[in-house]
């Protein structure tokens, strides 16, 4: 709690948590009370249908998510009282963690000045999303993702096993998290992150397969779903209804609005090969940085993170309001360093969410019925992300290039050089320990004026 005192972003933090739990209890009214409930009453019907009776919901084409979700679903139910208050209750608690998360960090990276940017953004962009967060358990899923992007130990290798346990538990309960891995730290820790993330998700998935037959079935369902109104590849479709294309939007059988008619399958095809290449162009970036001996930032687990969501959001078939959360949470962290490279991607985040309850759910009939106002504000929204997401891999290929250690100059430059000693996301890069003092620190950031970003690598 001595984090939190001072902070002006507290009083802000607790003044719209109190207003959003008071909107999802509906002890405040709100416009639009199925945007809140929708889910949490599916939640419950699986529970009641599907969970109390020993199975998994795997007839319902909505139940798309890894079996470990269902621990999530289930704890409300195990406790006394209404389901749905526990729920809301549930995602406030995971919220607070998050923001104790990101003041601790911001804390750790500069405990004289630490960067109030982190704590700022989650607090407006879950305001701006609105009560429909406390609806999901996306927040429960994003802090456990911002655990493992935080979390420090006492040596590099406890922290890598740490930080791949809760990557292989977000995988668990909602797959996005494995994208981290693409910034995983290189050499042995590296491997080590990687084994203990597959283990922790793969392993436990494999033994619920063996007593409820089907529970992989999440990895197949999605192939067969179509272009949902909101995501960036219904862009076209939603332009062309102003001119008078001829398709429709549909109630899918997995709940979501999605556009049927000519062009919609080959649109499909398009956003796999684009999301394809989003993630080879990641694994590119890895290679450059290997090649000149690794990721030339402190903290760039969290940066190439953040980066990795952005594509797979950017390239998915649907971006549903939750997915916002996934983007606020990693990108709070890359703020929580003065350093990062993440800075203007972060913050394009917050002006595309600052939207959302415009979009969903104020104005989602006008605009699937084709209405030019409420569609220019979704095509603003996408514009802004898949700007974000460019503007991303753009800062991370230039970091990984010959030019990384003038980068690297510029970009400590004016940053107190402690802070990126203690940070907890320093330690992928200069590690742990006695020998990586502040002196020690000194003389890394020196040598990148000789021999550029190789002075600025994770050691063994």
């Amino acid at each position: 709690m001595k984090i939190a005192r001072r902070q002006r972003v507290v009083p802000w933090y607790l003044a719209t948590r109190v207003l959003l739990l008071l909107l999802a209890l509906n002890t405040l009214p709100y416009f639009n009370r199925g945007a809140i409930t929708g889910d949490v009453q599916l939640y419950h019907q699986w529970i009641t249908g599907s969970f109390d009776h020993g199975e998994y919901p795997l007839d319902d084409q909505k139940w798309q998510y890894p079996p470990g979700a269902a621990g999530v679903l289930l704890l409300p139910h195990w406790l006394p009282g209404s389901y749905f208050v526990l729920f809301f209750l549930m995602c406030l608690a995971a919220d607070a963690a998050v923001f104790m998360l990101l003041l601790r960090a911001a804390h750790s990276a500069d405990p004289e000045h630490p960067s109030p940017a982190g704590p700022w953004l989650w607090t407006l962009g879950i305001a701006a999303i609105g009560p429909m967060a406390y609806g999901r358990y996306d927040l429960v899923v994003t802090a456990v993702a911002v655990a493992a992007l935080t979390v420090t130990l006492r040596s590099r290798r406890a922290t890598a096993v740490a930080r791949g346990a809760l990557i292989g538990v977000g995988a668990f309960l909602k797959l996005w998290p494995a994208a981290f891995l693409f910034g995983a730290p290189k050499r042995r820790n590296g491997r080590l992150l990687v084994g203990v993330a597959a283990a922790t998700a793969v392993l436990p998935t494999l033994l619920l397969q063996l007593w409820f037959p089907g529970v992989l079935s999440f990895l197949t369902n999605q192939k067969s779903r179509g272009i949902q109104v909101e995501s960036v590849f219904a862009s076209p479709f939603l332009v062309g209804k102003w001119f008078g294309w001829s398709g429709i939007v549909k109630v899918s059988d997995y709940g979501a609005f999605e556009y049927m008619g000519t062009g919609v399958s080959a649109a499909g095809k398009a956003a796999l090969v684009v999301n394809a290449i989003g993630f080879a162009v990641l694994l590119l970036i890895r290679r450059r940085a290997a090649v000149r001996g690794g990721f030339p930032f402190p903290g760039m687990l969290a940066d190439v993170s953040f980066a990795a969501v952005l594509v797979a959001v950017t390239t998915s078939r649907v971006l549903s309001p939750q997915y916002l959360v996934w983007l606020l949470g990693v990108a709070a962290v890359c703020l929580t360093r003065r350093a990062t490279l993440m800075r203007t991607p972060a913050w394009l985040v917050l002006g595309a969410v600052s939207v959302t309850q415009l979009i969903f759910p104020l104005f989602y009939h006008s605009m699937r019925n084709g209405q030019v106002y409420s569609g220019l504000i979704l095509l603003s929204r996408n514009a802004v992300l898949v700007a974000a997401a460019l503007l991303a891999l753009r800062a991370l290929w230039r970091a990984t290039g010959a030019d990384s250690g003038m980068l690297l100059e510029q970009r400590l430059g004016g940053v107190r050089l402690g802070e990126d000693e203690g940070t907890p996301l320093g330690g992928e890069v200069l590690g742990a320990g006695a020998e990586h003092g502040a002196e020690g620190v000194v003389h890394r950031i020196r040598r990148p004026l000789r021999r550029g970003a190789d002075g600025l690598v994770e050691g063994d």
